[in-house]
């Protein structure tokens, strides 16, 4: 049987169907700036040469969803019987005390809304994704895999924040962590590819793109993680501001008389590298203007390493000590430069990089010496196979 994965983006679509429990992908592909009036697609079918096409008119989920359906499942030569797609999973973000992996429902797309104010650019189009994919497959079980639910282990000492403890209470305040697919990924593909015991393991996943956030792992689970209550804390993310004094926050919004919306929206889009630098989120847009001399472009890049950095050094006092730091999303699996720069004076920790090895772009590969006592890694992350697996356990079973 095959599952479908879902990951939704606030105006993008990225799937795989898998078959299970063989997890061998039959079809991937993309819809990018879903919303606008022309919309990019892009489809493959095993290992055939990848088809491109434009959508127009209808460029909405519901449209988008629609195409992708076509070219799936009634494609004259190589359609994918719709009655073979056992279940679909989605990388869900925010349900505050609804996590894990669960049937949606209802109360899935209840605590759904009601994180939306903290999650506004995942919940509201994971919600309408849901709803078109429920209207074109209203007898195919829908699954939720939520990213906070790799993170329930944490401890409640590392979950607590220093508030009145009735906000816990009431509202869920707390620390819930998120990219939880990709750090389980993560947590089970790097022992197996160390040929380690995952027991007794001291990791560092650090999982670093337009979207960052590291988390502090052993024994296969997680005990701690940057981001929080929102995606919004932790290091530094791509237009997202990362950690910050609250009462910054606060008095910016006094002086420009700021509402809470408005707020909001400034630090979910022009924050982070974006809002340092003035020039945009993408690391490789940075390097190039700070070779040219950009000092605000190089002050974002330094930003961000240093905060990188600190999680490190804060996360290996948590775990008792470091035995493998791991590299990966979109820079941590392809640059090499940022990889160094974090790396950098490490050696305190046991951590020794071995330049040549780091030049690796996308693959699995030791970059550390062999005599270094941190073993460093780069695992690409497989966020999609995460969904197909959990997706299969529940769908079985029911």
């Amino acid at each position: 049987m095959n599952v479908f994965s879902v990951n939704v983006g606030s105006t993008s679509l990225k799937y795989k169907v898998i078959a299970m429990p063989e997890e061998k992908v039959i079809a991937n592909g993309k819809v990018e700036r879903i919303g606008s009036e022309e919309a990019d697609l892009v489809y493959q079918y095993g290992d055939e040469e990848p088809f491109k096409e434009t959508l127009r008119g209808d460029t909405s989920y519901t449209g988008a969803i629609r195409r992708v359906s076509e070219l799936l499942f009634s494609a004259p030569d190589h359609s994918i019987p719709g009655h073979s797609v056992a279940g679909i999973g989605f990388k869900t973000v925010h349900g505050g005390p609804v996590t894990g992996t669960v049937l949606i429902d209802e109360n899935v797309i209840k605590a759904m809304e009601e994180y939306s104010f903290v999650a506004p650019a995942h919940n509201p189009p994971y919600i309408k994704a849901i709803g078109a994919f429920q209207e074109m497959f209203p007898e195919t079980p829908m699954v939720a895999i939520f990213e906070t639910g790799f993170h329930r282990t944490i401890p409640e000492y590392a979950r607590m924040y220093s508030i009145p403890y009735q906000w816990y209470e009431k509202y869920g305040v707390r620390r819930y962590g998120f990219h939880g697919s990709s750090h389980r990924y993560i947590a089970g593909r790097t022992p197996q590819f160390l040929q380690r015991d995952s027991r007794g393991l001291r990791m560092i996943s650090c999982h670093l793109g337009g979207s960052s956030s590291l988390c502090a792992i052993k024994d296969g689970i997680s005990i701690d993680t940057s981001m929080g209550f929102s995606a919004q804390a932790g290091v530094p993310q791509g237009v997202r501001n990362g950690d910050l004094d609250v009462f910054a926050l606060l008095y910016v919004m006094k002086k420009e008389g700021l509402s809470i919306e408005e707020a909001q929206k400034i630090l979910g889009s022009q924050g982070g590298l974006k809002g340092i630098s003035g020039i945009g989120a993408d690391m490789r847009d940075l390097r190039e203007a700070a070779a040219s001399g950009d000092g605000k472009a190089k002050l974002a890049i330094d930003v961000f390493v240093y905060e990188v950095k600190k999680y490190i050094g804060a996360y290996s006092a948590a775990l008792g000590g470091l035995d493998v730091l791991v590299f990966t999303g979109g820079i941590g699996e392809n640059s090499s430069e940022t990889r160094e720069e974090i790396c950098a004076n490490m050696e305190y920790l046991g951590i020794s990089l071995d330049n040549d090895r780091n030049q690796i772009r996308g693959e699995e590969g030791i970059i550390s010496f062999n005599s270094s006592k941190v073993t460093v890694v780069v695992i690409p992350t497989n966020e999609e196979l995460v969904l197909a697996r959990e997706t299969w356990s529940l769908v079985k079973e029911n």
